[in-house]
């Protein structure tokens, strides 16, 4: 009994010691929980931004466009007086919904000739689509029978008999981007970038920390000393294995599961490429930088592990706090998850995808200035070990 009791006892030791061990057993509960807790703390999505156009402009049109303003989900960003083709602006400026106003519109509904209201919405991500749309249909809802009850009411007609007849308008709603709200193709390009991400992660993770662990660094410094190089020699083929991988397995579950191609090849081969490339220096300059290949993988699993709920896929980073913005923002499936959703579902150009493809460069550089530092004072190191036996 006195032997398990210091077995006990030094196991609690081993325990204290082992940073990574408790970074993972204690720290990474309270840092998730309270990650996880700041993201869905609200537990609904409010201030969703829509366009309004408003080819009326009258007192009427003025009272949909305050009421929409006032509902807790919609935030009206901006109202324009001229009809395009807006399609584009849900994509462009990120808004969840066009609002339409006909011309004469107040004119209309004071002679019962009963005007449509069009709502466009962008269905690109399931949630957020229901609640723009719940909150536009309750909106336009109340006014429909606030202004058919006023209209009834100054006829001389009895409230309660007027409070029955309360369509003044019609509402017509149409949904872009997955009108169908298919789930696999809302959750696809999340789950397969997760997984592309973890996968990458683990491979480089012990990429360089094997070789200085058995000494076989050794080996590679005897054909080259050049940081560069020898990331190159240790990431190609992974590269090349990854790409074989991933491109005909797409091309191949696409069509099975019905999920459309991606239309925009070039795009998708750059930022695929892009991602690949930033977690490879970030698996390679945390690999070099610790010394365990165990614990260089139980850090990059640390790190990656919330990835997907800060991403933006499900819940939309505009709902979290800038701080958890500020976390996703430097991590590479937040960028490369956002512009495959684009890609995918909103047809999206090159252009479009612009600010995620910088995203994902500006990872992929200061990630391979890391790991080139990082290995260049690894192998000095190395060396000057060496010719002290």
């Amino acid at each position: 009994m006195k032997n398990f009791y210091n077995l006990i006892v030094r196991e609690f030791k081993l325990f204290g010691t082992n940073t990574v061990m408790l970074a993972i057993f204690i720290a990474a509960p309270i840092a998730y929980a309270i990650l996880t807790g700041a993201v869905y703390k609200d537990a609904k999505v409010t201030d969703l931004p829509i366009l309004i156009v408003d080819l009326d402009e009258t007192p009427f049109s003025d009272k949909v466009i305050d009421a929409l303003n006032d509902n807790q989900y919609l935030k009206v960003m901006e109202v324009r007086r001229t009809r395009e083709d807006f399609k584009a602006e849900l994509l462009k400026n990120n808004y969840q919904a066009v609002v339409t106003i006909p011309e004469n519109f107040q004119a209309d509904i004071e002679q019962k000739r009963h005007p449509e209201i069009s709502a466009e919405i962008n269905s690109g991500n399931m949630l957020t689509g229901n609640y723009t749309t719940t909150g536009i249909m309750s909106v336009l809802g109340t006014l429909n029978a606030g202004f058919e009850i006023g209209s009834l009411q100054k006829k001389g007609m009895p409230t309660a008999i007027a409070s029955e007849q309360f369509e003044s308008f019609q509402i017509s709603v149409s949904r872009f981007y997955n009108p169908s709200s298919n789930y696999l193709m809302f959750l696809w390009p999340g789950m397969l970038g997760t997984i592309m991400q973890q996968v990458f992660l683990l491979i480089f993770a012990l990429s360089f920390g094997k070789e200085f662990v058995t000494k076989s660094i050794g080996d590679l410094l005897k054909i080259s000393k050049s940081p560069t190089y020898l990331i190159l020699v240790k990431s190609v083929p992974y590269w090349i294995i990854g790409f074989i991988v991933w491109f005909p397995l797409l091309k191949i579950l696409m069509p099975y599961f019905d999920v459309p191609m991606v239309e925009g090849k070039f795009a998708f081969m750059l930022i695929t490429v892009l991602f690949v490339l930033s977690l490879t220096f970030l698996g390679i300059a945390v690999s070099v930088a610790i010394p365990s290949p165990i614990k260089a993988t139980e850090i990059l699993m640390i790190v990656a592990t919330p990835s997907f709920i800060i991403s933006g896929q499900t819940w939309p980073s505009s709902q979290m706090p800038v701080w958890v913005q500020d976390i996703a923002a430097c991590i590479p499936l937040t960028h490369y998850l956002e512009a495959f959703r684009r890609l995918l579902l909103y047809n999206a150009s090159l252009k479009e995808i612009l600010p995620q493809i910088i995203g994902l460069i500006i990872i992929t550089l200061v990630s391979f200035l890391a790991a080139f530092v990082l290995l260049k004072i690894k192998i000095k190191r190395f060396e000057k070990n060496l010719s002290k036996l």
